[in-house]
């Protein structure tokens, strides 16, 4: 019996990490120079997996010429054609040709770190996949999430791809996916999370921190959600995250990220999708209604999307539509004397904590997980739990997961955004350990940051100080996106109430920093 595959449709893309920037190309680019495209199979390990991922198989010199030579390829988002004037023979894809090359139709080895496929035209339902929740194998979407996998994977769409509920609800599920010996995550997003969350972002942030072995493999984005591989482990409880035998492990990895991760290639890759996304957007404009097109071309053109590129940003963003309900209010108003319009106060009072915290120029902007809490932190099952000296790097057992909230922010914020996560959603303030050189923790959490066990008390005083002075911000942080929470999430949490307790947290750091100056 022979069991199809699905093929990637019109506006599929192949989005690759090569020499450290992020390029794409279009399927059926590739499609039209080349009869087919292999990628290898997935394993259990992603480490191991991603090792045979460097290899992607394409049949045509000019496209491994096109890799390696960038800087004349349609990969740069300037060099992006017009849908218009698109043809079947992909021109702009084709470099000068070089002496002695032909292209012979051999099979060739194109070195990327990693690639993914985008699938912008696929969507999952995922209120049927709620519907059938434990019953997912057999619900009425479960076709097509075989066929995205299929696709994606290069499995045979039958029954013997096996898809488990894990988590979730209506705006977020997890589903495990698996055929064979492989496994594979795909996690469906639901209306109204594109509000506080980027996904083009996310989605190229997993990519660069692929490449780097710093994530598992991302196979795929379709419209609403991701497929991506599966990591063994657990997640941390909140009250492990300072165990003795784990902070600095976890120091040290964060401290890794920072150093490692370029928040410029990351942005490179997301203005190049966000072009590429309004490329395809356009392009199916034309191909639906080609006079349609020409008349709303002359139409006055809408402001453009606003783009988040910081933290900061973010959180302007987040304050233009926080709902201004009675838990915010209250809030600041036993902090703030609110003579005006309430938004414009939250907005006041973000305008002083980011001018506070940038005007010394305190803390050097990485590219930040932003959102490191203990469900995001993954050890193996069988971790020991013994305190031992800081292993090498690449034996650093703990995982991050989860890249939604990534963005280039002061090293500072990330640190403390962490270690407020001590606290737990219990808010259980006594757990975050304080920025002080006479706390033996905290000196040995920088010290591990560094990754240096011998880092100099000037150097381990420095970073404590850019952390004491950011120790608020997560308050506000987190208080402003549970507000928004309390009325878009479906979950079963008094968000609200969060929210107040966060922003106590900022309010009670902002008193202490005022009367230290």
């Amino acid at each position: 019996m022979v069991h199809s595959k699905s093929t990637p449709m019109d506006d599929d893309a192949y989005w690759m990490v090569a020499d450290g920037r992020v390029h794409y190309l279009e399927a059926a680019e590739i499609n039209n120079v080349v009869p087919d495209i292999s990628i290898d199979p997935v394993v259990e390990d992603w480490q191991s997996h991603d090792a045979n991922m460097k290899m992607m198989n394409i049949r045509n010199k000019n496209l491994l010429y096109k890799l390696n030579n960038p800087s004349g390829s349609d990969l740069d988002s300037d060099n992006i054609v017009d849908p218009a004037k698109a043809s079947a023979s992909p021109e702009h894809l084709t470099p000068p040709s070089t002496g002695g090359s032909t292209n012979n139709g051999s099979t060739v080895k194109i070195p990327t770190p990693t690639h993914s496929l985008y699938m912008p035209r696929r969507q999952v339902d995922l209120v049927a996949l709620l519907a059938a929740k434990d019953k997912v194998q057999d619900s009425s979407e479960a076709e097509n999430v075989k066929t995205i996998l299929s696709a994606v994977m290069q499995w045979p769409q039958d029954a013997n791809i096996k898809i488990k509920f894990l988590t979730g609800g209506i705006t977020n599920m997890l589903l495990s996916c698996s055929y064979g010996r492989s496994t594979v995550l795909m996690r469906v997003y639901g209306q109204g999370t594109n509000l506080i969350i980027d996904r083009h972002r996310e989605y190229i942030s997993h990519l660069v921190l692929n490449s780097l072995q710093l994530a598992p493999p991302v196979y795929a984005r379709f419209s609403n959600g991701l497929v991506y591989g599966y990591l063994p482990g657990r997640s941390l409880e909140p009250n492990e995250l300072y165990h003795p035998a784990l902070y600095p492990l976890i120091a040290q990895l964060l401290g890794i990220w920072h150093h490692r991760v370029s928040s410029s290639d990351i942005e490179d890759g997301v203005e190049k999708l966000r072009r590429y996304a309004v490329t395809v957007k356009k392009r199916r404009s034309l191909q639906s209604s080609p006079v349609l097109m020409a008349e709303n071309s002359k139409k006055k053109k809408k402001p453009k999307k606003k783009t988040i590129n910081n933290v900061w940003e973010l959180l302007h963003d987040w304050i233009d539509v926080v709902p201004l309900n009675q838990a915010l209010h209250d809030s600041f108003a036993r902090n703030k004397k609110i003579d005006s319009d309430l938004r414009e106060v939250v907005r006041q009072e973000l305008n002083w904590l980011e001018e506070t915290l940038t005007s010394k120029n305190s803390s050097p902007v990485v590219s930040a997980h932003c959102d490191l809490l203990s469900g995001n932190v993954i050890i193996p099952t069988d971790f020991a739990f013994e305190e031992s000296d800081l292993p090498s790097v690449d034996n650093n057992p703990i995982k991050f997961i989860d890249y939604e909230y990534m963005l280039p922010a002061p090293r500072a914020f990330d640190i403390a955004n962490h270690m407020a996560e001590w606290q737990g959603f219990h808010c259980d303030r006594s757990a975050i350990p304080e920025p002080s050189m006479d706390n033996p923790v905290m000196v040995k959490w920088v010290r591990s940051y560094l990754n240096n066990p011998d880092a100099s008390e000037d150097e381990v005083q420095k970073l404590i100080d850019e952390i004491a002075l950011f120790h608020g911000m997560p308050g506000f942080y987190w208080g402003i996106w549970a507000m928004i929470q309390s009325e878009i999430s479906q979950i079963d949490f008094d968000y609200a109430d969060y929210g107040k307790l966060r922003l106590e947290e900022y309010w009670d750091w902002k008193s202490k920093h005022l009367s230290s100056v």
